[in-house]
């Protein structure tokens, strides 16, 4: 078997091996010979590349091509490939037949040789290593248009969408790459390599910004559900299901486990009652990408908006803003208030712009980032009566700031679409005051529950609304929210920063694993009254737990950290200030004075609690030592209290950690 790095495209590499034998006897289903010059009596392909293949690339930015067949006739003596860059050879690379008893495009061609003489037996042409991505959703997922003229050679897809808005059986045979396109007409927006608008602009900004090739497979379906995008269980590529027919053009085209993310623009068809089992179909839907599509490392959600929808699609875009509470490695993207929108779908530039808003995440997540200032729409993140009347509501917001309060527009005013417990006409004025947009009420209020943006319509004339909206200061719309609650106090955010001395890997950088602490809030006054409490989990790599409260009025606090085999440690004399409806950023690890009583441990520059006690009485002794000492003599594994370093097994290296600590007289210090 011979291998060859080729030269870069763009960042890349190809790698490709040749492997043949001469045998009677079939040992693998052969490739198509679409590309064979003639004499296919001769031989059998199994592994060959096809016209406008695109390999994905790895994480060294490497592909690698196989070649690999059997030759049917005696009389040759070895193969040999030639690679070529562009129009011109680059490589060539040969192998002696084994007998046995049974920003460039490449292009490659076999020969059979005998001698001083060859045979040119297969070529491919136009063969690139570059990135996969899947598109999946309903209509808005894959709108085509007349005017998207654009084709590049490094812009590629695979298969067809089938008629009747892609909802047809598909033919097995349509198994061909192709230069990605989106210009059929909108009412049928289906075809060879169809990967509609957004996702074509998606690939045309990679190439132009990165000059790394592409791959879209998209698979949408005008006009579906979530459940209607579900895998039969008992065939996962059945040719009559949605999920099915893209599966199977991902298989084929040999990229099930190279994609790098899957975009899912689906939902509209979900708002009826059916938006009440959208989380659980969605995690159905998750799981089954998980186990066909393996390691995809992302997925990127859009919300919906006001339009082409029923009765509870607020309720809908509610569940499709929380799912990232689910899934660590999904976002999703606010829609509301993009421009070009035509009450269902999007005009040709309404696409065209969202094939921008995507590229700057993947840019982000995949690449190096561009213009990424200000890309995420401000996010809902607590809401509260600002007085004791209760006449007047704050709503503050992640991810980006509202930047104005918008002038009524369309015959609209954006005080009328804030909700109070469902009920319109309850808020007087709006208004923006630094990071907080202020709602001012008409009278005092007990609502629990405030909700922004309508269902579907208007009020005026029952159209599909289109705003005003909130912005950030890029015009990047606010997330629609529905029914979220109404505190007395604001939602403080709190971000935890820790390492236990026995996760941290400082040979790493890193913890063992991601481990789960529980924290306490407590007055910074005598008896020191629990105010609030929390289970985080420390992230193993950037040592972060994240919770929320709102239980908190400004003031100083102390945090009381407990893990399963750490000593207790709150954190610095006097107590850390809070100021409420704020996010607060709390670090452990950056000086001992963090600690109260400078109660940590310095391990490669950081500082960590101290493991070892199991029992959490807040002392580290002899007691710790003899139940991790009875756990090593049983061999206990798995996930225990006594395994310190978190490696699986309790053992020697767990019992140094206590016995250590114990012979240090390490204990609990509170104020």
């Amino acid at each position: 078997m011979k291998t060859i790095k080729l030269a870069t495209i763009g960042v890349s590499y190809i790698l490709f091996t040749i492997s043949f034998l001469f045998s009677n006897t079939s040992i693998a289903e052969p490739v198509s010979e679409s590309n064979s010059t003639g004499i296919t009596s001769t031989y059998t392909l199994y592994n060959f590349p096809r016209n406008l293949q695109l390999y994905a690339r790895d994480n060294f930015d490497s592909a690698e091509v196989t070649n690999s067949g059997k030759i049917n006739t005696a009389g040759y003596d070895s193969v040999y490939m030639e690679v070529f860059k562009n129009a011109s050879v680059w490589k060539r690379k040969g192998t002696k037949l084994i007998y046995a008893n049974g920003s460039a495009s490449y292009h490659f061609k076999l020969y059979l040789k005998s001698g001083s003489s060859s045979v040119l037996i297969s070529k491919a042409d136009s063969v690139v290593c570059g990135d996969v991505y899947i598109i999946s959703g309903q209509s808005n997922s894959h709108m085509t248009d007349a005017q998207m003229t654009y084709k590049n050679e490094f812009c590629r897809s695979f298969g067809i969408q089938t008629l009747n808005y892609n909802s047809f059986p598909y033919n097995p045979a349509d198994t061909t790459w192709g230069l990605s396109k989106a210009d059929a007409e909108i009412s049928i927006f289906t075809g060879p390599h169809n990967v509609g608008i957004w996702g074509l602009e998606l690939q045309r900004i990679i190439k132009e910004n990165f000059g790394i090739p592409t791959c879209i497979i998209n698979g949408g379906a005008a006009g579906t559900t979530i459940e209607n995008n579900l895998r039969n269980n008992n065939n996962h590529a059945d040719l009559n299901t949605i999920y099915g027919r893209q599966l199977y053009r991902s298989q084929k085209a040999g990229i099930t486990d190279k994609v790098k993310a899957i975009l899912w623009y689906q939902g509209e068809s979900n708002g009826t009652l059916s938006y009440q089992y959208y989380q659980q179909n969605f995690q159905t839907l998750y799981n089954q990408w998980s186990q066909n599509y393996p390691g995809f490392k992302y997925t990127y959600v859009f919300q919906t908006r006001p339009g082409c929808s029923e009765q509870y699609a607020s309720q809908l875009r509610e569940v499709q803003r929380k799912l990232p509470e689910s899934f660590s490695n999904l976002e999703v993207l606010s829609t509301s208030g993009l421009p070009f929108f035509s009450g269902c779908h999007y005009q040709y530039w309404g696409y065209k712009n969202i094939g921008t808003v995507i590229f700057r995440y993947v840019s982000q997540k995949f690449y190096s980032p561009v213009d990424t200032n200000g890309m995420r729409g401000p996010n809902v993140r607590t809401a509260f009566y600002t007085n004791a009347q209760k006449n007047e509501i704050a709503v503050l917001f992640n991810n980006s700031s509202v930047s104005y309060w918008p002038a009524d527009s369309l015959g609209q005013s954006m005080k009328n679409y804030f909700y109070l417990d469902g009920q319109t006409n309850k808020v007087s004025l709006g208004s923006k005051s630094g990071d907080t947009i202020k709602l001012k009420l008409f009278t005092s209020s007990n609502a629990t529950k405030l909700t922004y943006l309508p269902t579907v319509w208007t009020h005026v004339d029952s159209a599909v609304y289109l705003g005003p909206f909130l912005r950030n200061t890029r015009g990047i719309g606010a997330f629609s929210f529905h029914e979220f609650p109404i505190t007395n106090n604001p939602l403080t955010y709190i971000n935890l920063k820790l390492s236990a001395e026995g996760l941290y890997n400082q040979y790493q950088g890193k913890l063992n694993l991601s481990d789960t602490f529980t924290v306490y809030i407590r007055n910074n006054f005598f008896p020191y009254q629990i105010k609030d409490s929390a289970r985080i989990k420390i992230d193993s790599l950037n040592f972060t737990g994240s919770f929320n409260t709102t239980n908190l009025s400004t003031g100083n606090y102390y945090f009381a950290v407990k893990g399963k085999n750490t000593l207790e440690t709150w954190s610095k004399s006097g107590g850390t200030y809070i100021q409420a409806g704020k996010i607060i950023n709390y670090d452990f690890r950056s000086s001992a004075s963090q600690a109260f009583g400078n109660n940590l441990k310095l391990i490669n520059g950081m500082y960590c609690m101290y493991s070892g006690d199991i029992n959490r009485d807040g002392y580290i002794d002899l007691t710790d030592m003899l139940r991790i000492d009875n756990d090593a003599i049983n061999l206990l594994t798995g996930y225990n209290d006594t395994d310190i370093d978190r490696d699986g097994i309790v053992d020697l290296s767990d019992l140094l950690f206590a016995d250590n600590n114990a012979s240090n007289f390490v204990v609990k210090r509170t104020p």
